[in-house]
């Protein structure tokens, strides 16, 4: 007895029909990611893809590093397996949450990180102040940050600022250009340009 597929008659496979074949019982694609977070958090490993964000539990992922390129599935639920195509080693981990906003992921990595970097300061330039009502939009090499004025003197564009607001919450600002210090309140950091600038278009006025 033949087992397989059963033809038509006169039907023939291409090598394009198997290819195709192949594909379809491949399953899903798997989503590949880059290291968003893991610097001070730990066996925490904060990981971007197409799909989201994800939080992903190392096991034996010592040596992960923000920005490394990992391979494999990390947009799944449970165990997985990935490679550090940026550092060159495979490991294991469990993925705890995925599919997360850059809002849902931001106070998770706040909250798990802070452990190593509570105490450190940020520095950054001032992208965009004026009429932005109390608004301070501040550019730091970890992204963007978005601060309202509580106390303190005024702040321009393209002053040098530093302090501790690479977390939510209230922190202190010096601005170096003046020396003065502001207090303020962190409404969000760590975004991208992109995201930056939706924010400057829907709370600052037209004119800069």
């Amino acid at each position: 007895m033949r087992h397989g597929l059963r033809l038509a008659p006169g039907f023939a496979f291409s090598g394009l029909a198997f290819a195709a074949l192949a594909v379809a019982a491949s399953g899903p694609a798997r989503a590949d990611g880059t290291v968003f977070r893991a610097q001070g958090c730990g066996d925490k490993i904060f990981v971007t893809s197409s799909t989201g964000y994800s939080i992903l539990s190392g096991i034996g992922g010592t040596g992960v590093a923000d920005k490394d390129e990992l391979v494999g599935t990390v947009d799944g639920l449970g165990h997985t397996q990935l490679y550090d195509r940026t550092k060159g080693f495979n490991f294991s981990a469990e993925i705890e949450e995925r599919r997360l906003s850059q809002q849902d992921v931001l106070p998770r990595v706040a909250i798990t990180c802070r452990g190593e970097n509570a105490n450190a300061l940020t520095s950054g330039s001032v992208a965009r102040a004026d009429g932005c009502g109390n608004r301070i939009f501040v550019e730091t090499p970890q992204g963007y940050a978005i601060l309202d004025r509580l106390a303190g003197g005024m702040i321009g564009k393209d002053d040098q600022v530093s302090g501790d607001f690479n977390k939510p919450g209230r922190a202190t600002v010096k601005d170096k250009q003046t020396g003065s210090e502001l207090t303020v309140f962190v409404e969000d950091f760590m975004l991208s340009r992109a995201a930056a600038n939706r924010k400057m278009t829907a709370l600052c006025n037209a004119a800069r």
